[in-house]
């Protein structure tokens, strides 16, 4: 644990101010000296999230039940986190399902939603469709050239995806392109 809280102290003193907690089992104990210390050892946010895994709209596929998730959210919850992160990593969350989750979490807690997902299936732009009319709060995502399979869904398509919606996000999608190209070819 004590090292834990230093590696939290240094690199809250070398700048970083968000600090994403997880487990890759969602053992919240194990979470809980990362979110205790950036609460009282820094000035920091303290993300805590969830891993993603199975099915929600399965009722075939019964452990990670949305009943899971949601417990998980309010634990986090009452463990500290300012914010609530679903780690989806290996872009198993699927429109539909995203749907549903995010907004039953949005009833379950009281602190905002980030949604990280991988966009190894391809789909993961339309989950965060989904997510976002769900009333998601943050979602990652990566420029065009640097998009898709285990990077983040595309930055630009999901911009114009959502242009004229109530959803627009003002960015400057010929800036967006210029920067994709020059990363495209590097």
């Amino acid at each position: 644990d004590n090292l834990v809280e230093k590696f939290i102290e240094k690199s809250w003193e070398n700048g970083v101010d968000v600090f994403r907690i997880f487990d890759s089992l969602n053992w919240i104990p194990s979470m809980e000296v990362s979110i205790k210390a950036v609460r009282e050892r820094t000035q920091g946010i303290a993300e805590a999230c969830f891993c993603y895994t199975g099915d929600i709209l399965d009722p075939k596929r019964q452990k990670y039940s949305l009943n899971y998730y949601l417990d998980l959210a309010r634990r986090l919850e009452d463990a500290g986190a300012h914010i609530l992160g679903i780690k989806d990593m290996a872009g198993l969350l699927k429109p539909y399902a995203a749907e549903v989750l995010i907004k039953e979490l949005k009833q379950a807690v009281d602190i905002p939603i980030h949604l990280h997902t991988h966009d190894t299936s391809s789909v993961q732009c339309a989950t965060y469709l989904k997510s976002i009319e769900a009333g998601v709060d943050v979602v990652d995502v990566a420029l065009a050239s640097l998009s898709g399979l285990t990077s983040q869904p595309n930055f630009n398509v999901l911009v114009e995806s959502l242009k004229n919606t109530p959803y627009e996000v003002k960015t400057d999608v010929g800036s967006l392109n210029a920067f994709s190209y020059y990363w495209e070819n590097v």
